[in-house]
């Protein structure tokens, strides 16, 4: 017994698994720090370089304690290996991204219209400082994204200019992200309008302007979208699946309310009000027909008094 409180524990056992804490506080800390606050992206990213550095030198100096007990007898072989596996747990969550970074090209600004992309006025003011350039990269931005991403193009839809920028307005809404600034289609002839919104990443907030702009006549439309991130040089596909939801939406909008289909759904609506009308019509019938048997069967009475008349 004495022989089992006697162990000594390795020194470095204890400093890993305190040193992997206080990484994973550090990380948990300035995700939620910077989603649920105003804390400033350059300072969240600088957190995360150093939660990360901290997390790698947790798993240094727990593998040289697990050396130390293994070759001099130490105790702590459970603090030893928080030390290196609660590290290896935070990794997975960047390592989630391993495959986009290796399959993508580094861009972190999308359009439809690389030719002529729309432009940030009120979200270009609203970039804090040390934030990437509210202006396009330019070419090789638009060769890399024509490779990665052929299918994000200008959406033309069968609509008035100004029903177009309805159908965007209430995309934007269904997919709630925060409008910083809009411009209806006004005048004759009508200008394009441009409605400018901002959207915030899932996990941790990181936070990417968009602008869409819509062009058109009193038949037809175009709808350009521009989606590009603040910070960093790399968005994993975020901006291209961001202006892919928002042109699904627009269209989906706009086949809803095609005269079809919307002569689809009176049909419907009435197909189905004549079904409910039948059934109820069919139920009353059989109310009806039960009630009328009732009335023609004798009563009780009348046939207990029956045969008392017929033996008179």
């Amino acid at each position: 017994m004495s022989d089992r409180y006697n162990v000594i524990v390795a020194p470095l056992a204890r400093w890993s698994s305190r040193i992997a804490f206080f990484a994973a506080s550090l990380i948990v800390a300035d995700v939620a720090l910077h989603r649920l606050t105003s804390f400033p992206t350059p300072v969240a990213l600088n957190l995360f370089r150093v939660g990360y550095g901290i997390a790698a030198l947790a798993v240094l100096v727990g593998l040289v304690a697990m050396a130390q007990i293994w070759r001099r007898g130490y105790g702590g072989a459970g603090r030893a290996a928080i030390g290196v596996l609660l590290p290896i747990l935070l990794a997975a969550w960047p390592l989630a991204y391993v495959p986009a970074y290796m399959n993508l090209p580094p861009i972190n600004d999308i359009t439809t219209d690389p030719a002529s992309p729309p432009r940030f006025a009120a979200l270009s003011k609203l970039r804090p400082a040390g934030a990437n350039s509210p202006n396009y990269p330019g070419e090789r931005f638009a060769l890399l994204q024509q490779q990665a991403f052929p299918d994000v193009r200008t959406l033309v839809v069968e609509r008035s200019l100004e029903e177009t920028f309805e159908l965007v307005e209430e995309s934007v809404a269904k997919l709630r992200w925060k409008v910083a600034a809009t411009e209806p289609p006004v005048g004759r002839p009508a200008r394009a309008g441009i409605l400018e919104a901002t959207d915030r990443t899932l996990l941790v907030g990181f936070t990417d302007d968009i602008v869409i702009r819509v062009e058109g006549n009193a038949t037809r439309s175009r709808v350009d979208v521009r989606s590009a991130s603040r910070f960093g040089t790399f968005d994993f596909g975020q901006n291209a699946n961001r202006v892919r939801r928002l042109l699904a939406e627009v269209q989906a909008r706009a086949d809803a309310t095609t005269p079809s289909a919307i002569a689809g759904r009176r049909g419907l609506r009435s197909t189905r009000a004549g079904a409910v009308l039948k059934k109820l019509k069919a139920r009353d019938q059989k109310k009806a027909e039960s009630r009328s048997e009732r009335d023609r069967a004798p009563s009780s009475a009348q046939r207990v008094r029956a045969p008392r008349e017929s033996q008179r």
